[in-house]
Parts: C-alpha cells; structure tokens; sequence
C-alpha cells in the first residue's frame, strides 16, 4: 500500500513563538480563571453546547448521492468515496465518530484538520489531527501551507488541496475563528462562579465568620486557633458543636448581595455561553417558567435550521469539494428524517394533502413521497393525480 504525502521538513520554536505564547496565555485569564480548550470543556455549559452541535451532524447518515436529473436522485453507493463518507472514514472510528471529533474540534477551537491516505488516485482514509497539531501560514497571496507535527515529530508541510480543514466563521478568510478565546470571558466567569459556590458549599454552604478575645495574641497563637476551628467546623465536622475558650467568641458573617445572587449569575452565564456557541438554552437543559412542551419543540426545530443546518451545509461543501469532483453529478447530503419527523398524525396528513386527499391541488407524487421515507419508487408512482374530491364539469 502506498501513501502519497508531502516531503518532509525540519521546523523548531523561535523565542518570539514562545514569548507570543506566553503573552496568550496571560490574555487567556479571565475572571481570576485560565481559559483555554481543555478548562473550558470542563465547563458544563460548554461541554453541552458543543455536544449539541457535534451530536446534530453526527448522528444523521451522510450518503454520496448522484443527480439524475429531473429532480431524481440516488444513493451513489458504487462509488469509491461512498465507504469512506458514510461508513469508515479510517481504519479505527466510523463515520459517527470521525464527524462528531472533527465538529467538536471546529467548533470549539474554530479549526478542523484531517491528512488523506491515498492508493494511487483512490481515497483510503481521512487521519483526524489535533487543532494543536497545525499550524497555518501563509506563503504568498494565494498560497496556505499547513504545518503539521504530531506526538511522534515532524509530519510534513501540506498545501490547501492536501488536507482537509473544515473551518467555523472566519475572519481573515484562512483559519476559523477560536470560540473559546471569543466567549473566554464568560466562560471565565462562569468558572469562577461555580468555583465560588464550591467553596461556599465545602463550608457546609455558609459564610465564614469571626473569632474574637479580649486577650493580646501572638500570631502563632492566631494561626494556630485558626487552624483548630476551621479543622472542627469545617468537612466531616461541619455543623457540629465546637467549644471555645480563652474568651473566644464567634461571630458569623452575613451573606453579601452578590453572594446570594450566585445562582441567577450562573443562568445568566449559561445564556451568555449558548449565545457564544449559537446554541438555544432549551437545547443544553437550560429553562424557564415561561417554557412550555410546544415552545420546547419549537426551539429543538429552530436549533436544527438555524444551527444544525449551517454546520451540515459546511460538511457537505468542504467534502464535495475536497472528497468528490466538486462540479459533476455526485453531491453529499444529510439524512436529517429522523430529525424533522413530526408525529404519525401530522405527518400522514400532510401527505395526504400532498398528494391530493380532500379536493387541494397535489404537488407530490407517490414516488416522492416514498423517497422521503426513504422506500423505493414503484411502478406508475410518477403520476401526479388528480384531487380525490375535485368537482368534475362533465358538460
């Protein structure tokens, strides 16, 4: 088996990449909290957003299909490309697993990256790559190489037509923009919300408080009957009874405003997120009293044509273009039945009026309608009947 890859080159880190480095991962702090892709994906907002996105474009099969004109079209499951696309993209994920990574990793960190393997002309595999593993740049006007390096050293420089990106929104028309450094404030401070209520609740979800005496301490004194309370007051000793001496009292704290405001800071951290990533609130769990099961379903179906849709639309260009021929008769396209069903009632009386049921004008035949559930034309199912309940003039 032969793999057609690019030469080899020789690449290290100046001291300028590393000072920019460094000067990124002090811009990268917000709210007392380092942001980066792995601290945001501990952030649960986050995590779900993302897993909404990637599960959207995952799930739905993607079939090679080829136009045959007149509107007709068929799976293209004779073609070399069909496997790789729709059943194993590489040797160790399926097609599921290698669209919901490389999503995830677009998504989040505004870039995608997958190497082809060929055998002569025909496309064996696309090789996932980490965000990190690349780097763009550009070597003229019009010319974008890739710079790839993996765990085990130098892989190669790649040209744009020798690698696959998939890119989210982009700025400068190269690389996709990172959505963990646009929204890195508020996941920020959604972070340090959550750690500040973890730290309230480690104290038995009280305030602290203050010990005072009469007496004239000397601070090891101070350190040490601090250390002694907080041992018998706080952890598996929360809410048990201490005993003071040495004219010691107790006097605890209130809670501040902005402390009994956690919660609706972390709503409103959540909204802040989905905002960020273009995800509803309702698909990550996140509701209101206002929420109602239609206005729920409601929300799922805009997810799917204001979210899923831009995301599938990008997988279906880039694979056309960079898979298949990019201008004949073969095309991507998404399974998304499962997705748009509505329930048996609603759907059957759709047809039904599609196809003419109760005297409206049809606009579907049979054969579309099957081809919609996904069943095979039949004979004479190319017909465009006449309307069951049509008044007809016999003079």
């Amino acid at each position: 088996m032969q793999f057609r890859l690019p030469k080899f080159f020789q690449r290290s880190k100046t001291i300028d990449q590393l000072t920019s480095e460094y000067e990124e991962r002090i811009r990268s702090a917000s709210a007392g909290q380092f942001v980066n892709v792995d601290t945001a994906l501990g952030q649960t907002t986050v995590f779900a957003c993302i897993d909404a996105i990637a599960t959207g474009v995952a799930v739905p099969d993607a079939h090679v299909m080829r136009a045959l004109g007149d509107g007709r079209t068929e799976k293209a499951v004779n073609t070399k490309s069909y496997r790789v696309i729709h059943r194993r993209p590489n040797e160790w994920q399926t097609a599921l697993e290698f669209r919901e990574t490389l999503t995830m990793h677009a998504a989040l960190t505004g870039n995608a990256f997958a190497i082809p393997t060929y055998r002569g002309r025909e496309l064996l595999e696309l090789l996932p790559l980490l965000p990190s593993m690349v780097t763009i740049r550009t070597s003229s006007r019009y010319q974008i190489l890739y710079d790839v390096q993996d765990d085990f050293g130098i892989l190669g420089t790649f040209k744009h037509d020798e690698i696959f990106h998939l890119k989210n929104r982009s700025w400068d028309r190269i690389k996709g923009l990172d959505s963990v450094k646009q929204a890195r404030k508020a996941i920020g401070l959604s972070m340090a919300t959550e750690e500040n209520l973890s730290s309230l609740q480690s104290n038995g979800g009280k305030p602290g408080g203050i010990l005072t005496t009469e007496q004239k301490l000397a601070p090891d004194s101070i350190e040490r009957i601090k250390t002694a309370w907080q041992g018998a007051t706080t952890g598996r000793n929360a809410y048990k009874t201490p005993v003071l001496d040495a004219g010691l009292s107790y006097e605890q704290m209130g809670m501040s405003a902005i402390d009994q405001q956690t919660n609706e800071t972390r709503r409103m951290q959540v909204e802040e997120i989905c905002r960020a990533f273009g995800v509803f609130p309702q698909i990550v769990g996140h509701s209101d009293k206002a929420t109602t099961f239609g206005s729920a379903e409601a929300f799922f179906a805009a997810h799917h044509r204001l979210t899923i849709a831009k995301w599938q639309k990008n997988w279906c260009e880039k694979l056309d273009e960079f898979v298949l021929d990019g201008s004949g008769p073969l095309f991507i396209q998404f399974d998304n039945r499962a997705m748009n069903a509505a329930n048996l009632k609603d759907t059957g009386d759709f047809y039904a009026k599609a196809l003419g049921s109760g005297g409206s004008p049809p606009w579907m035949t049979q054969n579309e309608v099957r081809a919609e559930q996904g069943l095979p034309p039949i004979e004479g199912g190319d017909i465009l009947f006449k309307p069951t309940n049509a008044i007809i003039d016999e003079d």
